[in-house]
Parts: structure tokens; C-alpha cells; sequence
């Protein structure tokens, strides 16, 4: 062998990884792998690494020696339990997800798969444990958008339709069977052209290849021609836009509403009063005519029913009369827009107050009326009753705003009030105060009595703190037994231990629920604005802080959060 030869051996023995190496390397692998790990032997924890602490909250003084299944949630518990047995049995694991409950007392998920190991001689079961509760949130975000989607399309009079960039159908409502005599599944997965009149099809396309290409292009409103099944062809007003996913457009949704029917009735208009009148009659919206000042000179029984009043007292009235001051205005922009341009409006929300006093939103379209010279002598419009529609749109809002158990208002509503708040303390420069309330032993309670015990209490707690509170404080549910409580315009901190100190006492005082007398307790946590914070976020960390240093010291009681920092 040759002294080269001899020299490049020794190098390769010297970068060899060496025994006494390994156990460093090791650590450096753990630490930086991005997951947790922990080792179990005999159902106990004889090792866990640094993330999986850090992600629990955990210590080794806590966590080593302890049972696995502690911490975990008490629903899941045996579904792990029964998930790492078949795994370490099988030799193989697919991952599985669980709750698992940290040190805070935060409820996250994990994802989780286990392998069987020799540790020390013995066997032991390894385990890697990731945090995807963000992505769980995700997830249920995106199934509850969908399912508002699904929920108002579902109810919508007109056909919604979602094409791809294929120019394929995704999606389309269920009122299209109704509508043109197809059924959804008879049309997703078709071209979207196809049962587009060909005139059209032009213009269409133009206009889809617009909004696919162009992010800026703004809803395109036209008219279009759609076959119905037994071959009829439909008119139909579309809106289409764009629907974009990072900056990208996926596909394009459309809205057709049926117009047939309208479109036929202005034509006949044109012929002669006594033609229409007959056909006007015999439909629901109602068809009207004003002169430039906005008297009725003419208009259906639709018209009357909306409004209330009898064919004669309608007779020469003006709109004024049954519309209210600050919508007048915008009924008169929109009139005197059409009279400026001379171009139809398109339909607006116009709310109307009946002869009764009642109030009904109306939805109006509204051209202008000539003489035989060309000359504006008038207005002429379409109008039909959308109240419904309006009272689904405002339940839909409060559902969005409210909790669905208490009626009171939910994070979302209460995270908009508190910034309105902040902002007038700010310009006031007034302090507010955020108080987080848990209930103490709850779960007792739902436990011992039933969950709708507990939700009944949930309602009394609800209405007991609104009736303790002042008309322009606000408190909400944040869901489980948890709410926070805003109160704004405080001259001094003092006021905030008052409520707290009358909330815990009222508390207190029995609740009569199915036969049971309960009272409660609760922790409340506090802090002020602007003396610990000056951001929503903060104010509601730090109240919650507050309010777990209560948990920890004895319950029923309250705490600033500046008591805890000092």
C-alpha cells in the first residue's frame, strides 16, 4: 500500500461518525426535527424531548413518570388508548388526531403516530406529536363557510352557478329544476355554454374570458337567453364575477334571475293601457307610473296591496307619503339619475311605510316615461315585495353576531364593540375595563345534572349579568362557560372591582333550574385600558391571565391583572 493510499484511509476513518458522536447527534436531531417526541414504557412517560414540552406547557417534573393518558382529552382517552395498541400490535401506524388539554388548560389538537422501541433493554412504545390545532380551526372555518354558502344558495330564488376555467359547471343551486326543469346533477360537470341561446354565446364568452383574465374587472351585469328542458328559451338577468384563490381566478360565479316573465309584460306595456292593465293585474309585482314630481297616476292592485291603502286614497299620492324622510332622498337620487341619463336604474331596496305604519322593504326598477316627442313626462317601475328576503338577510347577521344558546353576543360582535369602545376612550381619554368570567366547577354540574341544566344556567347566567350591567357595557359568550364583560367610560379602576364584587354575589344567589337550587361561582380576571394595554388582543390575554391566576388561588373571586405582575 502506498503512503497516498495509506493517508486517505486514516482521513476516511477520521470523518467516520464515531460512537461517542452518536448521543450528540441524536439530541441535535430531536431538537430540530419540528416534532414532539416522547417515550413510554409500562403506560408511563420515561422521556420526552423540549418541543413536545414547549407545545404542552408541560415540565419533566410533571410529565416523566406520569401516566400517558392524563393529559389528553377525556373524550378521546380510550380512542388512543385503543389507536396505539393497534399500532404497536400491527408494526405499522397510520397517524391519528386527538384532543389533547395543555397546562394553560387550552384544548388542542395534535397529530400522533407511535412505533414500538427497545429503551434500556426493554421494550417501549416512541411517539411523535405534532400541533395542528390552526389547521383544525382552518378546517372548520372553511366547512362553516361552506355551509353558509350552501344555506343561502339553497334559499335563493335565483340560479347561482360556479363555472371553472374549463368552462365546466362545479355548482349550481336546487332552484334551477325549478327554473329551467334540470336537475343539479343533469348539469354539474357539463359546458357551460350549452344551453346558452347562440346569439349570446358570444357576448358571453367575451365577458367569461374577462374576468378570468382581468383581476380587476368589476361585476358584469347583461342580459342572456337559457333553454329551458322542454326546449323553451328563458331570459335572464346575470351578474357575473370573478372568484379568485391568491390572486388567481378559480372560476366565475353567476347569478340568473328569471326575467321572462317581466321582459313579456314591458313589451305588451308598449301596446296599449288596456292591454296591460289585464296582464299587470294578473301578477305579483307591482307596476306603477308617477309623474316628475312622484304622484301616482298609475298602478296595479300590487301596488295598493304593498302600500295598504284602497285604489282611490293611491290615487295622485306621493311617494313621501309612504317613505320616510332619509330614504325620500335616495329614492329621489335614484329617480333623478334615471331622469339625467335617461337609462333604466337597476333594482334597488326602497323601504316603504304602510298605511298601518307598518314598514316593508320593496325592490324597484325604474325607467324613464316619454311623450310623443321624446320628452321626460314621468317615471314608470317594476316593485315587488322583498321583506322576506330581508328579514333572512337580518337573521342571518344576528346568527353571525349572536350565540346561538344565550342570545348573547358572540366574540365576533363583542371584538367590534371593544374597538369601538377603545376607540372613543382613546379620543375621551377615559379608561374601559375587560373582565373575563369563568364559571368554577361547571362541568359538576353538567356532570351531575345533565347538559341542559347546564345550558339553562348558561341562559340565566347570561340574563343576571345583562341585568347587573349598564345599558352601554356589553357582555358576551365566548362559548363553553367562559364570558367577557367590556366596560367602557371609566373614570377610575375602582368601579370595575364594584361590578366584579356585585357579579360574584349575584352568582351566588340560587338559580331555580327543573326543581335543582344551584348556585354559582366564578373567577374573574380584569384588565384596564389604558394602564395595562391599549390593544383588544392584549386586554383580552391579559384578562384571561388574570383570571387563570384566580383559578389557581382559590376561585370565586376576582384579580387586575396588575396585581398578578406585581
Amino acid at each position: 500500500m502506498t503512503v497516498k493510499q495509506k493517508s486517505e484511509k486514516k482521513s476516511v476513518i477520521k470523518n467516520r461518525i464515531q460512537p461517542e458522536d452518536l448521543s450528540s447527534l441524536s439530541k441535535e436531531i430531536i431538537a430540530h426535527a419540528g416534532v414532539g417526541i416522547y417515550i413510554v414504557q409500562n403506560g408511563k412517560f420515561v422521556y420526552v424531548s423540549e418541543l413536545y414540552k414547549k407545545i404542552t406547557g408541560y415540565t419533566d417534573k410533571k410529565l416523566i413518570d406520569s401516566y400517558s393518558l392524563t393529559n389528553i382529552y377525556e373524550d378521546d382517552k380510550e380512542k388512543v388508548r385503543q389507536q396505539a395498541i393497534q399500532c404497536l400490535k400491527e408494526g405499522r401506524c397510520e397517524p391519528y388526531e386527538y384532543r389533547f388539554v395543555t397546562k394553560s388548560g387550552e384544548i388542542i389538537w395534535v397529530l400522533e403516530t407511535v412505533a414500538s422501541i427497545l429503551f434500556k433493554g426493554k421494550r417501549a412504545a416512541l411517539g411523535i406529536f405534532i400541533d395542528i390545532t390552526e389547521r383544525k380551526r382552518m378546517e372548520k372555518k372553511i366547512r362553516l363557510e361552506e355551509q353558509l354558502f350552501k344555506t343561502i344558495t339553497d334559499q335563493s330564488s335565483d340560479i347561482i352557478v360556479i363555472v371553472n376555467r374549463e368552462g365546466i359547471i362545479t355548482y349550481e343551486n336546487p332552484v334551477v329544476e325549478k327554473i329551467l326543469g334540470y336537475k343539479p346533477k343533469e348539469r354539474i360537470g357539463g359546458n357551460g355554454l350549452e344551453n346558452i341561446h347562440p346569439d349570446d354565446s358570444g357576448n358571453v364568452v367575451e365577458a367569461f374570458n374577462k374576468l378570468l383574465n382581468d383581476l380587476n374587472t368589476p361585476v358584469i351585469r347583461s342580459e342572456v337567453r337559457l333553454r329551458h328542458k322542454n326546449g323553451q328559451w328563458l331570459i335572464f338577468e346575470s351578474m357575473a364575477s370573478s372568484l379568485l384563490n391568491n390572486d388567481t381566478v378559480d372560476a366565475v360565479i353567476i347569478n340568473l334571475r328569471d326575467i321572462t316573465e317581466r321582459k313579456k309584460s314591458l313589451e305588451f306595456l308598449r301596446e296599449s293601457e288596456e292591454k296591460y292593465r289585464t296582464i299587470l293585474e294578473n301578477i305579483q309585482e307591482g307596476y306603477f307610473e308617477v309623474d316628475l314630481a312622484g304622484n301616482l297616476i298609475f298602478f296595479n292592485d300590487s301596488v295598493c296591496d304593498m302600500l295598504g291603502y284602497s285604489n282611490r286614497e293611491t290615487k295622485n299620492m306621493n311617494y313621501k307619503v309612504f317613505t320616510n324622510e332619509d330614504m325620500a332622498k335616495k329614492v329621489y337620487q335614484a329617480f333623478n339619475k334615471v331622469y339625467q341619463t335617461g337609462y333604466p336604474t337597476r333594482e334597488f331596496d326602497w323601504q316603504i311605510i304602510r298605511k298601518d305604519g307598518t314598514g316593508r322593504y320593496i325592490e324597484a326598477s325604474v325607467s324613464l316615461r316619454k311623450d310623443s316627442s321624446n320628452r321626460p313626462i314621468g317615471f314608470k317601475g317594476i316593485i315587488r315585495d322583498i321583506t322576506e328576503r330581508k328579514e333572512w338577510d337580518k337573521q342571518l347577521n344576528y346568527m353571525a353576531t349572536h350565540d346561538a344558546l344565550t342570545g348573547l353576543p358572540n366574540r365576533t360582535l363583542f371584538m367590534d364593540r371593544l374597538q369601538m369602545a377603545l376607540a372613543q376612550c382613546k379620543r375621551n381619554r377615559n379608561k374601559l375595563a375587560v373582565m373575563m368570567l369563568d364559571l368554577d366547577h361547571f362541568k359538576d354540574i353538567n356532570d351531575n345534572l345533565g347538559h341542559m341544566v347546564g345550558d339553562n344556567l348558561l341562559k340565566e347566567i347570561g340574563n343576571r349579568l345583562t341585568n347587573i350591567l349598564r345599558h352601554n357595557d356589553t357582555v358576551a359568550r365566548l362559548g363553553g362557560d367562559e364570558f367577557v364583560i367590556l366596560l367602557s367610560d371609566l373614570d377610575r379602576m375602582e368601579y370595575a372591582a364594584g361590578v366584579a364584587k356585585v357579579i360574584l354575589k349575584a352568582l351566588q344567589k340560587p338559580f331555580v333550574l327543573s326543581d335543582n337550587k344551584i348556585s354559582s361561582n366564578a373567577s374573574i380576571g380584569i384588565a384596564v385600558y389604558p394602564d395595562d394595554c391599549e390593544d383588544r388582543d392584549s386586554l383580552l390575554k391579559k384578562s384571561d391571565m388574570a383570571m387563570y391566576s384566580v383559578k389557581t388561588s382559590g376561585r370565586n373571586n376576582y384579580k387586575f391583572f396588575c396585581n398578578i405582575i406585581h
